[in-house]
């Protein structure tokens, strides 16, 4: 076989053309082909040229062959070696057409392969197709719509004077009662009668000499009785000739009879909106025009009819409030079923009126039609009964008890602001709620649920009282005691109409009660058992089974002192202690009092000597662990015992406090002057005084007494001043003698404190009582300008006036706290001559100077 298969026809053929050769594998399968031959219209559709690709592999020309989804090479394969042709229509995609793929075997292993495109073709099928479908599709509908729709429809062909029907919807099927299998191609005579069918004729003839569409009411006569039927007829024309009448028929009957009830109806009301008695008006609603108005509103108004025809709705009406527009008010009108208004009559007069408006249409036209009640009388009724309410309101919320209303059913109605406050329940929490589902009430004692007083009232038609001990729980669980009655609420018939339960919360009572009964048996300060509870106590434990009985009394030692000189807020601490030492002590069956001013009473009930006596060791050792600020705390203590029933115990209390009295008089002097070395201590301890200053002061005052030639007592009064005279600065603060700063106003006026402190402490210690008005007077000035009592020249006590000169000097030529520094000794000489006739003594200031002149430092 030649490698060209050599037919002018095929390479004239405007059709594509081309041979080839199949290639088989070793086991004889198709594998590629070879092109051989193409012609022009090949090179045309394929793009390529034929010395290009002739003698090549397909394979090589069409590098995408082998991930074609068609299988090519098995196609032509099959039509090379078994030499029947083969015929496809295959989508070309890279020239976006439709060819026929016809192939053909001249000789085996060789086939030839041509190429027609019907694309065209293609898409002429492919529309007919679509417009086959959708005229199907069309079709469906149009008879889908034609068979469903609600009106009845048929179809009439015209020729000449005959008409005959030819198609039915099932709707006319249905209503007209008729087949169309049975009445296609019949007149309306045969169909429907000579007498309803030539009315119906008739009909139809007047269409077609019209040559418009007509609308007409008929009523015929069918097997289910008379029926009303609105009838639209439809002429089809072609070439100017009526050919077809399109009919639809819909029931009107049961219609006719509505619009016959609906006249019928409009008849009555009329009648009756000229007859009845309530005010009636017809209102435009846009525009508010009155537009009827029947005889009652005439004659509720002052007007004649033609008068309110010619008015407006606002012309008569006027809103609830003042300022409230027109236009709002007609637009209430028409959203609101209800509306009061202030109507205004003819005469002027104002009246209230109820309006009840609903809008009304007919024919085309809505109006508002309103029907009014005068409600002047109502409204003053219901504004006396508000007031009355507010007022009862008011009251209620007044009254400082709580105040909650039942019904018969044992649910809560009201209830008061003072009820509220004491169960933490508002209002509307409880309203309709059960009544002891939400006060829950509860003996105090017990915890146990109490009678439900409501039910108890309503059983018994009486009064009764809440019982003492009851607690009620409030919203957050807290018990509140409470107090009060549950009576019925009953009418002038006695008819009960509820309960009405009436209750404080007497927990403030309570505790006052409690605090009263506290203060009446206590010591306030000290939180002991006062003497008034004691005396009662002593007579209820003073039986024999209580015995041996011991009684033991405590004073505290240096009370007054401690009082005069740091206060009584510092003696108050020192009661505190005490009232501490003895509760620490105390047994549960032990009593401990606060039995006068400074005395301690406590009763041990079977207790003997042996125990007596540790109980107050440990009492002595408590007081003397305890300290207020630099004082130890002392206590003079004393026991006695009753052994025997016929023992007074009234004496064995004296015997205990005589022996507490033998005891503070062993201890006050010692403690006195532990007193004096604490305040001397503490006074060198935060002050600039010191016993080197003391000293110095000593000497230059013994110089001067010696001098003077002071006896004895004036030399020993001397220097005890010497020593003492600051000892009421121990009590002031530490920051006001150690400041370093110039001192302030306020701080000299506390400084200016320590003369009159001094003397309290000085009155009371009877080994310095000599000496207390030395101490008091020892910031006097000679020319009557000092402190505390303004004593001038020789009124002041002359060791007074010998320490001020002594005292000045040894200041001055001495460094202070207070930012002075020291001066010279012949500057301080100076500053006291300065000073001599009015701060100072100048007998003393001059004796002074020259006895400490020969003495120059």
């Amino acid at each position: 076989m030649q490698k060209t298969y050599n037919d002018p026809l095929l390479k004239k053929l405007p059709l594509a053309y081309s041979y080839h050769k199949i290639l088989l594998d070793q086991s004889g399968k198709p594998v590629d082909f070879v092109l051989l031959d193409i012609n022009k219209s090949y090179e045309q559709i394929m793009g390529v040229a034929a010395e290009n690709v002739i003698g090549k592999k397909a394979s090589e020309i069409f590098t995408d062959l082998q991930n074609d989804a068609f299988d090519w090479i098995g196609f032509y394969g099959n039509v090379a070696l078994t030499g029947i042709s083969k015929e496809m229509t295959r989508y070309a995609q890279y020239d976006n057409q439709w060819y026929k793929v016809t192939a053909y075997s001249p000789a085996k292993y060789y086939f030839a392969v041509i190429f027609q495109n019907v694309t065209e073709d293609r898409r002429n099928l492919e529309e007919v197709k679509k417009q086959a479908k959708e005229i199907n599709e069309l079709s469906g509908d149009l008879e889908m719509i034609f068979n469903n729709t609600q009106e009845a429809m048929f179809l009439v062909s015209v020729e000449g004077e005959e008409f005959r029907y030819i198609r039915f919807n099932k709707s006319y099927e249905k209503h007209a009662g008729v087949n169309l299998e049975e009445t296609k191609g019949k007149t309306p005579t045969e169909v429907l009668g000579k007498e309803v069918g030539e009315l119906v004729l008739a009909d139809y003839k007047r269409c077609v000499q019209k040559r418009e569409k007509i609308t007409y009411e008929q009523t015929l006569r069918t097997a289910s009785g008379p029926r009303t039927w609105m009838t639209s007829l439809t002429p089809v024309m072609s070439d100017g000739v009526v050919k077809y009448l399109i009919g639809s028929r819909m029931d009107f009957t049961e219609l006719k009879k509505a619009r016959d009830e609906n006249e019928r109806l409009l008849h009555w009301l009329q009648t009756m909106f000229n007859a009845h008695s309530a005010i009636m008006l017809m209102i435009e609603p846009e525009s508010g025009s009155i537009m009827d108005a029947n005889p009652s509103a005439c004659a509720y108004y002052g007007y004649s009819k033609d008068e309110l025809l010619l008015m407006n709705n606002a012309d008569i009406n006027i809103a609830l409030q003042e300022n409230e527009a027109t236009e709002n008010l007609q637009t209430k009108q028409k959203g609101e079923r209800y509306i009061a208004y202030k109507s205004r009559l003819k005469n002027g007069e104002t009246r209230l009126v109820d309006a009840y408006i609903c809008p009304i249409t007919y024919a085309d036209m809505t109006q508002n039609f309103a029907i009014l009640f005068d409600s002047t009388d109502r409204e003053k009724y219901k504004e006396q009964l508000r007031h009355e309410k507010e007022l009862l309101e008011i009251m209620l919320d007044s009254i400082g008890d709580g105040v909650v209303g039942i019904d018969n059913n044992g649910y809560i109605t009201e209830i008061n602001k003072a009820a509220q406050e004491i169960t933490g329940w508002k209002e509307d929490e409880v309203r309709n709620k059960p009544f002891m589902d939400v006060f829950q009430l509860r003996n105090e004692e017990t915890g146990m649920p109490i009678e439900d007083p409501v039910e108890r009232v309503l059983k018994s038609g009486n009064t009764i009282g809440i019982a003492n001990h009851t607690v009620l729980m409030n919203k957050e669980g807290r018990n509140i005691p409470i107090s009060g009655s549950a009576a019925p609420i009953k009418d002038e018939n006695g008819r009960t109409y509820g309960v009405v339960i009436i209750f404080r919360d007497v927990s403030k009572e309570k505790e006052h009660l409690q605090q009263i009964l506290y203060l009446s048996f206590h010591d306030t300060l000290t939180g002991l058992y006062n003497r008034r509870f004691m005396e009662e106590e002593m007579m209820r434990i003073d039986v024999p089974r209580q015995l041996p009985l011991t009684v033991i009394m405590g004073d505290v030692n240096g009370l007054k002192i401690t009082n005069d000189v740091f206060g009584h807020e510092t003696g108050d601490r020192l009661l505190k202690g005490t009232a501490e030492a003895f509760k620490e002590v105390c047994r549960r069956e032990d009593i401990a009092s606060r039995w006068g001013g400074d005395e301690f009473l406590m009763i041990l009930p079977k207790t003997g000597f042996a125990d007596a006596q540790k109980i107050v060791q440990r009492i002595r050792r408590n007081c003397s662990g305890k300290r207020v600020g630099e004082l130890r705390l002392s206590v003079s203590l004393g026991f006695a015992v009753k052994l025997a029933e016929e023992e007074d115990l009234e004496r064995i209390i004296q015997k205990a406090e005589e022996e507490m009295y033998h005891q503070k008089l062993m201890e006050s002097k010692g403690l006195k002057n532990r007193i004096i070395k604490t305040l001397m201590a503490t006074l060198y301890e935060k002050s600039a005084e010191t016993k080197e200053h003391t000293e110095r002061l000593w000497q230059h005052c013994l110089m001067l007494g010696k001098a003077l030639h002071l006896p004895d007592a004036v030399m020993n009064k001397l220097h005890s001043l010497a020593l003492l005279h600051d000892i009421g600065k121990a009590v002031i603060g530490r920051g006001i003698l150690l400041k370093s700063e110039p001192l302030t106003d306020e701080d000299w006026t506390e400084i200016r404190r320590h003369p009159e402190i001094g003397y309290r402490i000085a009155t009371n210690v009877p080994e310095m009582s000599n000496i207390s008005e030395l101490i008091l007077s020892h910031h006097e000035r000679w020319d009557g300008k000092g402190y505390p009592r303004g004593l001038k020249a020789e009124a002041i006590p002359l060791p007074c006036r010998i320490l001020a000169v002594a005292d000045a000097y040894d200041a001055l030529t001495t460094e202070r706290v207070y930012g002075k520094k020291a001066l010279s000794h012949e500057e301080a000489i100076s500053e006291l001559k300065q000073n001599a006739g009015t701060q100072f003594d100048a007998v003393i200031t001059d004796l002074f100077i020259k006895l400490i002149g020969s003495k120059k430092p």
